[in-house]
């Protein structure tokens, strides 16, 4: 506990997405996945391999840009960055942790994004979303895209925020929560280079006799185009959140979404 607090409060980031718990969260990931390295293994081992095949075979390795870059299990910053030219690594929280290893990659640049382009506008500071990705999309010499398990994660923060905020929620849209995933596919269709789409998708919940307890469509209803591979990733195994729960995530991938 002293560890997260200490890493929470070495963590730079702005109001809004300190109120969005987008820190905590981010700390609360690097805590579990210590915890459950285990267990998330082969859930990361998948992200990586996809998106090292898919490195092998582009003709042009000049710029990477990974969306979503967090704790930076998905995908093998090392490798990315031997390979190609420019590494970009963007996400709205980017720990100390992650800060440190990267000094060690001269050609590695952390990016500070929003990438729902909502703050400013549930902030009251704004009166739409503000595009996260316009600059980036329009860069010619980006060959790969990666966005790493970050779809999912870019409804909850705003469902919180909606239930938590009555009376500012009333001048937004009611879905604001699945139009920032459809934003996000949106953003991804329009990179000219290659797009790999990580994304957990499910979240299904059982009990120590089997039984379904609960379901959650993360996608809230946006609809994705068929993957090309799928496989479960227990997120929190029995006793991580509760004695007699386990959480197992649905995730998909896509090799080239656009």
């Amino acid at each position: 506990m002293l560890a997260e607090l200490a890493l929470w409060l070495a963590t730079p980031a702005g109001r809004m997405t300190r109120k969005l718990g987008l820190v905590t969260e981010s700390v609360s990931l690097w805590a579990r996945g210590n915890r459950q390295r285990k267990a998330w293994a082969e859930h990361h081992a998948c992200c990586r391999a996809i998106v090292a095949g898919v490195v092998d075979e582009l003709p042009q390795r000049r710029t990477a840009v990974v969306l979503g870059s967090g704790m930076l299990r998905d995908v093998s910053v090392g490798q990315l960055a031997a390979r190609f030219e420019r590494v970009l690594l963007v996400d709205a929280v980017h720990l100390p942790t992650v800060r440190l290893r990267m000094r060690f990659h001269r050609n590695v640049t952390l990016l500070t994004r929003d990438l729902s382009g909502i703050m400013d506008w549930l902030g009251g500071e704004s009166d739409r979303r503000t595009d996260p990705l316009a600059d980036l999309a329009a860069a010619p010499a980006i060959d790969l895209v990666v966005s790493a398990n970050l779809l999912s994660q870019l409804a909850w923060p705003v469902e919180d925020w909606l239930e938590d905020h009555a009376t500012e929620a009333k001048r937004l849209p009611a879905d604001l929560p699945a139009r920032c995933i459809a934003w996000h596919l949106d953003d991804l269709r329009r990179f000219p280079g290659h797009v790999v789409l990580l994304s957990d998708v499910e979240m299904i919940e059982h009990d120590r006799a089997g039984n379904v307890t609960d379901r959650l469509d993360l996608m809230r209803g946006v609809p994705l185009p068929p993957a090309d591979e799928r496989w479960d990733w227990p997120v929190a195994p029995f006793g991580e959140a509760a004695r007699d729960r386990e959480n197992i995530h649905r995730v998909q991938a896509w090799r080239d979404f656009r």
